[in-house]
């Protein structure tokens, strides 16, 4: 607020940890008064995609880092995606991942988690993502980013992979990336199967959908 940015908190919960530091709103067209940060009680989902559809919105920084961009896709998609674990994103990800990393696949969800970290140790919330691993001292010896979008790049999937922007210990998702999210799935056909990651330099979380 301070750098004259407008804030708006959306939650479930109308007492949620930063609601007495809010002015809770009964509608949107109350969002960018001026005053203390807004607060929109509701499903955070429905009413960001709410949001994004009328309003120029600069950065989405989501609750749960990593599931905001498949949960997005799923809402705007209105019941056409239906969520799909893709083998062959798996095997691709795993040969290119061996001895580097690590990949699991939800066989529910089919939702895949890849990683570079295979130790016990956690990475620090800090992590300024540079060229230095705060966690082994060492050069990063891959970008995990770049292998995903190399990897989608050779299959015949409409996909898009989202670095997220920091703040604090959060990642936030831009308006340059919200908008060819919105544009990816403006695109999509009866058939397609369609790839989702967010991912920063060592952990990512995929989501594939088939549109139907």
């Amino acid at each position: 607020m301070k750098e004259g940015c407008r804030m708006v908190v959306l939650d479930i919960d109308p007492h949620c940890q930063v609601a007495e530091r809010c002015q809770e709103l009964s509608s949107k067209e109350q969002l960018w008064e001026e005053g203390r940060p807004a607060l929109l009680v509701g499903d955070a989902i429905p009413l960001a995609i709410d949001i994004l559809e009328s309003s120029d919105v600069d950065l989405l920084v989501p609750a749960i880092p990593g599931h905001a961009a498949g949960k997005l896709v799923m809402a705007w998609g209105k019941g056409r995606m239906s969520p799909r674990g893709s083998m062959a994103l798996y095997d691709e990800l795993d040969e290119r991942l061996s001895g580097y990393g690590k990949v699991d696949l939800d066989p529910l969800s089919g939702t895949i988690i890849a990683t570079l970290n295979t130790s016990s140790d956690l990475c620090p919330l800090d992590c300024t993502q540079g060229d230095i691993c705060p966690r082994t001292g060492h050069p990063r010896e891959m970008d995990l980013c770049e292998v995903l979008r190399e990897v989608l790049g050779r299959l015949s999937f409409k996909s898009m992979v989202i670095r997220p922007a920091r703040i604090g210990i959060y990642g936030g998702i831009t308006r340059k990336d919200l908008m060819a999210l919105m544009e990816l799935m403006r695109r999509t056909q009866i058939g397609d199967v369609v790839a989702i990651a967010t991912s920063c330099s060592c952990h990512a979380i995929l989501n594939t959908f088939k549109v139907c």
